[in-house]
C-alpha cells in the first residue's frame, strides 16, 4: 500500500495498513526555526528555497516528508493577498494585498486595526479596500507545475493549500476589526452582509483560478481557515453562523465542486466546534482539523457521533505533549488513535502549527511511532 492509496482508503472509512501521517498543511506546519533544526538530525544540509514570505512558515521540503513518512504533499498558491510582505517606511510594518497593515512582532505578524474599523457606510468597504483582481497569473504562478509533477509518480497524496490564510468570518473581522464585526452582525447586519459578500467574492475568484490551474490533479484542497470558537464555547451563535457563516461557505464548496466533484474538501476551525459539526456536513465538508484536547470538547464523543459522516485530521496536542518528552509525544499519539482512530476515518497531524518550543526529536519521535504502531482500531 502506498501512501495515496492509505490516505484515500482512511479518507473513505475503510481500514488501511496504519493512521496516515500529515505535516505542513496550510494549518498544521513546522516554523521555519524548528525546520531549521530538523535539517541536520535528518541528514540535510541546507534549507529548500522558500515557496512565500511574510510568515513564520516560508519552507515546505519534500526531502524532510519523505524521511518522517508523510502520507501527503502539497500545492501551494502562487502568491495570497493576505500576505503582509510589502514593505512601508515603518521596519515593522508591512502591508498585504488587501492594504491592510501587519506589525512583526519578531518572528510573527499581527494585523493592525482593521482597515475599515472606522467606516459607516457599505459603500467604504469598496472605497477603503483595495480588492484584489482574482484573475491576475501570480496567485497561481508554479501550480501546474506542481500538481503535474505529484501526480505523475502516483505515490502520494495531493493536497492543496488554502488560497488565503482566513476564511469569510477571520477575513472579515481582520478587515473590519473583531469586536467591530461581530457587532456589526449583530446591531449592523446589512454592513456585515456586505463585507462577507466582497470577502467571499475575492475567496471565490481565487478559487476558481486554482482550480483552473491544477484541479484535476488535487485530491484534497484545505478552505481558507475559519475559527468560531474559544476553547470552551462558540463566539457566536449557531443562529448568526447559520445566517451569515454558512451561506459564504455554501459558495466556497460549490466553486470548487464545480471543477471536481469528487475533491475532498478540508476545513479548519479551531476551539469547541462541536456544535457546528452537523452544519459542516450538511455543507460537503470532508475533513475537519483540528480537533484540540481542549476543556470544551470531548473529542471522543466528537469522534462517537459523527465520525461516519466527516473525516478527521489533526488531533496532536501542540500546547503541551510536542514541546514535552518522548513520553508525553507517545502518549499522545496513543490517545489519539484511542479516542480519533475508531473505524479509521482519521489522518494523524498537529492540532495547529509546530513552534519554536517544539525539540525537533519530538517530530522525528511523532512520525517514529505512528509509523510503528499507529494502527486503526
Amino acid at each position: 500500500m502506498n501512501a495515496r492509496q492509505r490516505v484515500i482508503q482512511a479518507l473513505d472509512h475503510q481500514l488501511p495498513d496504519r493512521v496516515p501521517l500529515a505535516i505542513w498543511g496550510g494549518p498544521y506546519g513546522i516554523v521555519d526555526e524548528l525546520y531549521f533544526k530538523l535539517l541536520p538530525l535528518l541528514g540535510l544540509s541546507e534549507p529548500v528555497a522558500p515557496f512565500r514570505q511574510g510568515h513564520t512558515i516560508n519552507h515546505i521540503d519534500d526531502r524532510v516528508l519523505k524521511k518522517l513518512g508523510a502520507d501527503i504533499r502539497y500545492v501551494w498558491p502562487g502568491a495570497s493577498p493576505t500576505s503582509p510582505r510589502f514593505p512601508t517606511d515603518d521596519p515593522d510594518i508591512f502591508l498585504d494585498g488587501f492594504g491592510q497593515k501587519w506589525m512583526q512582532t519578531f518572528p510573527y505578524f499581527t494585523a493592525t486595526d482593521g482597515l475599515l474599523k472606522q467606516a459607516h457606510s457599505i459603500s467604504e468597504i469598496d472605497e477603503l479596500i483595495h480588492w484584489p483582481d482574482t484573475s491576475k497569473p501570480e496567485w497561481t504562478a508554479g501550480v501546474a507545475e506542481r500538481s503535474c509533477i505529484l501526480a505523475k509518480g502516483g505515490e502520494y497524496y495531493i493536497a492543496a493549500r488554502m488560497v488565503v490564510s482566513h476564511g469569510p468570518f477571520q477575513l472579515a473581522c481582520d478587515l473590519r476589526g473583531a469586536a467591530e464585526f461581530m457587532l456589526d452582525m449583530a446591531m449592523n447586519p446589512d454592513f456585515a452582509a456586505a463585507l462577507l459578500d466582497r470577502v467571499t467574492t475575492t475567496i471565490c475568484g481565487l478559487t476558481d483560478a486554482y482550480m483552473q490551474k491544477g484541479g484535476q490533479y488535487f485530491d484534497l484542497l484545505e478552505l481558507p481557515g475559519d475559527d468560531y470558537a474559544s476553547n470552551v464555547n462558540l463566539i457566536i451563535s449557531p443562529k448568526m453562523f447559520r445566517g451569515f457563516i454558512k451561506p459564504c461557505i455554501k459558495r466556497m464548496v460549490e466553486t470548487i465542486r464545480a471543477h471536481k466533484s469528487d475533491i475532498k474538501i478540508m476545513l479548519h476551525s479551531d476551539g469547541a466546534i462541536q456544535k457546528l459539526i452537523p452544519d459542516f456536513i450538511e455543507l460537503g465538508i470532508d475533513v475537519l482539523h483540528p480537533l484540540e484536547p481542549v476543556s470544551g470538547m470531548d473529542v471522543a464523543a466528537v469522534k462517537h457521533e459523527f465520525g461516519q459522516q466527516i473525516a478527521f485530521i489533526g488531533g496532536i496536542d501542540i500546547s503541551k505533549a510536542m514541546p514535552g518528552s518522548l513520553q508525553d509525544v507517545r502518549t499522545d499519539v496513543d490517545r489519539c488513535i484511542r479516542d480519533l482512530a475508531p473505524s479509521s476515518g482519521y489522518i494523524m497531524a498537529p492540532c495547529n502549527h509546530l513552534q519554536a518550543d517544539v525539540p525537533p526529536e519530538n517530530v522525528i519521535e511523532l512520525f517514529r511511532y505512528v509509523r510503528d504502531s499507529g494502527k486503526y482500531m
